[in-house]
């Protein structure tokens, strides 16, 4: 099986890919119901198959030449994504998701 991957959505892909893990961190904090583990994952698969989704959809309104090979992009996005989040980004997201959450509000009784 040949499979061959156009350098230019690749190049775009990696791109992004280093700045997803904010945009995944934005969504884990403002998303109210993501408060365990594997929604937090949840979060990353869904951002990483959108970035990939954006990306072909991109490359084939500029060049009107269709990737085939889609599902290897979708798989790339998600190692990409997770790659950035472990090796460049894993001290700075989690202050952007702290950032991102809303603030609780504590009420207060005066007797």
């Amino acid at each position: 099986m040949d499979i061959a991957i156009p350098v230019a959505p690749l190049g775009v892909l990696t791109l992004l890919g280093f700045f997803a893990p904010y945009v995944v961190a934005a969504l884990n904090g403002a998303l109210p119901f993501v408060k365990k583990s594997w929604q937090k994952k949840a979060v990353s698969i869904v951002v990483s198959l959108v970035l990939a989704a954006l990306v072909v959809v991109l490359y084939y309104a500029i060049t009107k030449e269709p990737i085939t090979d889609w599902w290897l992009f979708a798989l790339l996005a998600i190692v990409i994504v997770n790659a950035s989040y472990a090796l460049v980004t894993r001290d700075s997201a989690p202050a952007v998701e702290r950032a991102a959450e809303p603030p609780v509000i504590v009420a207060h009784e005066n007797h």
